[in-house]
């Protein structure tokens, strides 16, 4: 298969066209043009992408939140109780994982053009980045930061987090619960923590190296 770079600055891949040309065969003269290496790399990174949705959606974390205010806690992060719906916040009815999947499913645009020395430079445009999936993805109650990311990084409060099958309503402290079902609380009733791991991160790293694997 032909070698690829991927710049680390940009997302960018170069490929040499002598190896490119004993894979892809363009009228009698064996010339190579941008247009066919655009035709042979395209379904390359859409199936790069296919599966990027596909482990995003099959994730057990993705899984639990869009299962809403009275999943289980399928994916082991609070320790079996209660539900991710419910600790982050999330208002009864809601679907936050849309907005990731929005990214997800954007059209990838291939640009192609000759770099000398007999080499392509293949440009993806509309790749998903985790830092654009962290920026639309906020914590309902806590303004500049992202869920998604606490997935990795941690989210505080987790120790004070009540949770009632049946229905939260409120507090003495005047706080509400959007979800319905889960609430945080002035006390601390337990010392816990949520387990963290790789998530939208270890997904798009996966993607980058699916798509320069040609």
């Amino acid at each position: 298969m032909a070698k690829a770079l991927l710049s680390a600055s940009k997302f960018e891949v170069s490929i040499n066209k002598a190896a490119l040309l004993k894979e892809v065969t363009v009228g009698n003269n064996g010339k190579i043009t941008g247009r066919e290496i655009r035709k042979y790399v395209y379904p390359i990174m859409e199936e790069a992408r296919a599966d990027l949705i596909r482990d995003f959606h099959s994730h057990s974390i993705t899984q639990e939140i869009k299962s809403g205010a009275n999943a289980s806690n399928s994916s082991g992060t609070l320790n079996g109780y209660g539900n991710l719906f419910s600790f982050i916040g999330f208002n009864k009815g809601d679907d936050p994982t849309v907005p990731i999947e929005n990214i997800l499913r954007e059209r990838l645009n291939v640009k192609v053009r000759a770099a000398g020395n007999g080499k392509f430079k293949i440009t993806l445009t509309n790749a998903p980045s985790k830092q654009e999936i962290f920026s639309v993805t906020p914590i309902p109650w806590a303004s500049g930061s992202s869920w998604a990311e606490g997935m990795e990084k941690g989210i505080s409060n987790l120790g004070s987090f009540l949770y009632r099958e049946g229905g939260v309503r409120g507090s003495s402290s005047g706080s509400f619960s959007r979800s319905g079902t889960g609430i945080q609380v002035k006390n601390r009733l337990r010392s816990s923590n949520l387990k963290t791991g790789d998530y939208i991160s270890g997904m798009i790293q996966k993607f980058l190296k699916n798509v320069i694997k040609f």
